[in-house]
C-alpha cells in the first residue's frame, strides 16, 4: 500500500486568477462607494434646486402682485437749477 498523495497546491494560473478576482472585487467596492456618495450629492442638489425654484416663483408672484408705480427721474441739484 502506498501513502496517500498530498493534495495538489494551487497552480500558478489559479493563483493569478485569484489575485485578479480580488483586485476586481476591490475596484467594484470602490466604484460602488463612489456611486453611493454621488447619489447622495445628486439628491442634495435636487433638493436645493427645487427649493430655489419655489422661492423664485414666490418672488415673481410677489413682484407682479405689488402695484407698479411709474419711475420718474428727479432733477439733479446744482447751480444750473433755478
Amino acid at each position: 500500500m502506498g501513502h496517500p498523495r498530498p493534495a495538489p497546491g494551487p497552480t500558478p494560473r489559479a493563483t493569478a486568477q485569484d489575485t485578479e478576482l480580488a483586485e476586481l472585487r476591490r475596484r467594484l467596492r470602490t466604484a460602488n462607494s463612489r456611486i453611493t456618495a454621488l447619489e447622495g450629492q445628486l439628491d442634495a442638489l435636487a433638493t436645493v434646486t427645487a427649493n430655489l425654484y419655489r422661492e423664485n416663483l414666490e418672488l415673481k408672484r410677489k413682484a407682479t402682485a405689488r402695484p407698479q408705480g411709474r419711475i420718474t427721474a428727479l432733477p439733479a441739484p446744482g447751480p444750473w437749477a433755478e
